[in-house]
C-alpha cells in the first residue's frame, strides 16, 4: 500500500505544480484590445489617427517615431503638454508599442489635390 500512496502524492504534487504554474502565467500575463486604447486617441488625433485639424495625424508615421514619442511622454513629458502625460501615464511599454504599431499600419490617404 505505501508504494501506491507515494505514487498517488507524486502525482498529485505534480498536477499540483502544472496547474499552479499555468495559473501563475495566466496570472502575469495580460490581453488588452489595442483598438480600445487606440480608441482614446481619435478624440483629439481624429478617427483612425486621421487628423483633420492642426493636431498631427498618427495614421502612416513610422512605428519607431510614434513608440519613441509615447515614452517620452510616459517618461520625460515636455512642458505644457496637453492630455498625452496622462494619457499614457498607466499604460505599460508593451501597450505603447502596440499602440505605435497600430498607426504606423494604417494606410494614408493623400489630400485632394496633392499627388503623392
Amino acid at each position: 500500500m505505501k508504494p501506491f500512496t507515494t505514487f498517488l502524492c507524486k502525482v498529485a504534487g505534480s498536477l499540483l505544480l502544472v496547474f499552479s504554474t499555468t495559473a501563475l502565467a495566466q496570472s502575469t500575463t495580460r490581453t488588452f484590445d489595442v483598438s480600445v486604447l487606440a480608441a482614446a486617441c481619435a478624440n483629439c488625433h481624429g478617427p483612425a489617427g486621421r487628423s483633420t485639424t492642426a493636431i498631427p495625424s498618427l495614421a502612416g508615421q513610422p512605428e519607431a517615431l510614434l513608440r519613441q514619442q509615447l515614452l517620452a511622454f510616459k517618461t520625460d513629458p515636455p512642458a505644457h503638454t496637453t492630455v498625452m502625460d496622462r494619457l499614457v501615464a498607466d499604460l505599460s511599454e508593451a501597450q505603447l508599442a502596440a499602440v505605435a504599431r497600430y498607426f504606423s499600419q494604417i494606410e494614408i490617404t493623400p489630400k485632394a489635390g496633392v499627388t503623392p
